[in-house]
This record gives structure tokens, C-alpha cells and sequence, in this order.
């Protein structure tokens, strides 16, 4: 298939929405001094979410009781694993909680094996030790004295690698049968109903004196959050390779920890340093192929 604008632009799509999503974990941290977690999640959502219904009405119009089932599945993982992430990102620097959620790349091809019965390549297994072994250093505290413990921030923010990962699993079953931009909407939509019900039920009612930097990292949350840098992922991924993609998406929690370094001035420890590079060569052996493709030696 020849694509229009070329490989390069859906390169550089890539590495702008890596960043972009970078950001959101440091825009959210700061917005979490005003707001708690799952009010921060509401208000966000229920902005998408209306944005989803209305730009994708006609999808939503002819869905049926069996998308609306599919879309549920899917919400229910994605407005669970936001709902666990954004309350571990309380408790955590933005670059910890950035690198230990995307452990969902690691642990997505386990799930397929689970539902297909299909054995995933060796690579997978190395992937799965290397990101085990980053993900705990990252999460791990004590391993100089021996005294091994885990705080509830790191502890949340796993539980939203395995939410993530469901998510992005069902998806892939039925976006075919329901459609991407419907499936979508609903995990705004699920999102938002989850958020809400958390918010009600663990966090007080929100008192929020609208200032312009607190109205501006809402837009930033909302829009390039989560519109744009989806827009420039999905394009990115039609106009460059699988591959390159996998590589690249590592830079999401890289740039988290550089700007939270920058903006929030967050500290990482060495081995946690080390802990993150462990995942990122973990989701880049998961993602990366081993077998030259002949198609691409033809220019």
C-alpha cells in the first residue's frame, strides 16, 4: 500500500503524540493539587464523551443492545484502569506512574494466548522477564536494606497496566464488529460513569475556583490529551510501520519523567533510572520484529 505523506511524517506523528501523552501525566499531577483523582476524571470524560457522541453520532444511532455489550467490556477495562492510574499518579511521581502503566504492552500478548490458545514468540517471554524485572525495581522499595515493601500508589497504577491491557484486548475484538469510532466513544462514555461513581462514593464534591491555568490544563487534558494525540497516533500508525511504533512508544514515559522532572521537579532515584530502562527495552523487544520483511527490500 502506498501511503500518501510517507513513512517519515508517520514518524514524526509518533514521537509528537508520545510527547504529547508525556505531558498529560505532568498536567494531570499538577491538577490533582486542586482537584481529586476521580472528579479530575469526570470533568475530563464527560467533555470527550460528549465530544465522541456528537462527531460520531451516526455510529452511536445505529449501534445495537450487542455493540452496546461490547462497548461496555471495553469501557468498563478502560474507565477502570484511568480510574486505578489517575489515583496512583496521587500518590506517585508522574514518570513512575508513566513507566509501570505502560507495562500493558508486556502483558497484552499473555491475554491474547489466554483467549486464542496460541502460544506467543519466545521474544514475548523475554519481554515479559526484562519488563517484571523493571517494573518491580520501579515499583519495589528497600532492595539496598532487604526491607521490601510497595506503596499504594504503585499498587494501583499495576492494577491500571492489567485494566489497560484488557481494554486494548477487547478492542481489538470489537472494534470489527462495532466499529473503532464507536468502541471509542464508549470508553469515554464508561470512563466517565466509573469516574463518577468513585467520585461519589470515596471523594468529596469538588469546590474549584476556575482560574486560567487551571482552565487551560483541562483544554490540554481534553483536547491534546486525548483527541489530537489519538488522532496523530492513529495516523502515524497507517503511515509508518508496527515497529517503529512499538520503538517509539516508549518516548510517552520518557517525556513524562523529563517534564515532570522539568515542571514538577520530580526526582528519580538511580535504580529506579535502571528500572525504567529495563521497561522500555522491554516493550521494544515485545514490539520489535525479528524477521526481515521481503516486501520492504523492494523500493
Amino acid at each position: 500500500m502506498v501511503h500518501k505523506y510517507g513513512a517519515s511524517v508517520g514518524v514524526i506523528s509518533l514521537i509528537v503524540s508520545a510527547f504529547l501523552w508525556g505531558g498529560e501525566y505532568v498536567v494531570a499531577k499538577d491538577v490533582l493539587n486542586i482537584v481529586e483523582p476521580n472528579w479530575c476524571n469526570a470533568i475530563r470524560s464527560f467533555f470527550t464523551a460528549v465530544f465522541a457522541v456528537i462527531i460520531w453520532r451516526k455510529h452511536f444511532k445505529k449501534a445495537t443492545l450487542k455493540d452496546w455489550k461490547r462497548g461496555a467490556i471495553c469501557g468498563g477495562f478502560f474507565g477502570m484502569a484511568t480510574a486505578l492510574q489517575i489515583m496512583g499518579l496521587e500518590l506517585i511521581n508522574a514518570g513512575i506512574n508513566a513507566f509501570i502503566s505502560s507495562a500493558y504492552v508486556v502483558l497484552v500478548p499473555f491475554m491474547v494466548w489466554a483467549i486464542d490458545k496460541k502460544r506467543p514468540a519466545g521474544k514475548v517471554f523475554v519481554s515479559a522477564l526484562v519488563g517484571i524485572i523493571g517494573v518491580s525495581i520501579m515499583s519495589v522499595t528497600g532492595l539496598s536494606s532487604g526491607k521490601l515493601s510497595i506503596g499504594p500508589g504503585e499498587i494501583l497504577t499495576l492494577l491500571s497496566a492489567i485494566g489497560y491491557g484488557g481494554a486494548i484486548v477487547s478492542a481489538d475484538y470489537f472494534t470489527e464488529k462495532s466499529g473503532v469510532e464507536f468502541i471509542t466513544g464508549c470508553q469515554f462514555i464508561f470512563t466517565f460513569v466509573i469516574a463518577i461513581i468513585f467520585a461519589f462514593a470515596i471523594e468529596s464534591p469538588p469546590n474549584i475556583t476556575v482560574t486560567a491555568p487551571i482552565f487551560f490544563e483541562f483544554i490540554y487534558l481534553i483536547f491534546f490529551g486525548t483527541f489530537i494525540t489519538q488522532l496523530l497516533f492513529t495516523f502515524g500508525v497507517n503511515h509508518a510501520s508496527a515497529n517503529q511504533a512499538g520503538v517509539i512508544f516508549p518516548l510517552e514515559s520518557v517525556s513524562a519523567t523529563i517534564l515532570g522532572c522539568v515542571f514538577l521537579h520530580e526526582q528519580l532515584k538511580a535504580v529506579q533510572v535502571i528500572g525504567g530502562l529495563l521497561i522500555i527495552a522491554a516493550i521494544v523487544i515485545s514490539n520489535i520484529s525479528l524477521k526481515k520483511n521481503k516486501s520492504s527490500e523492494v523500493l
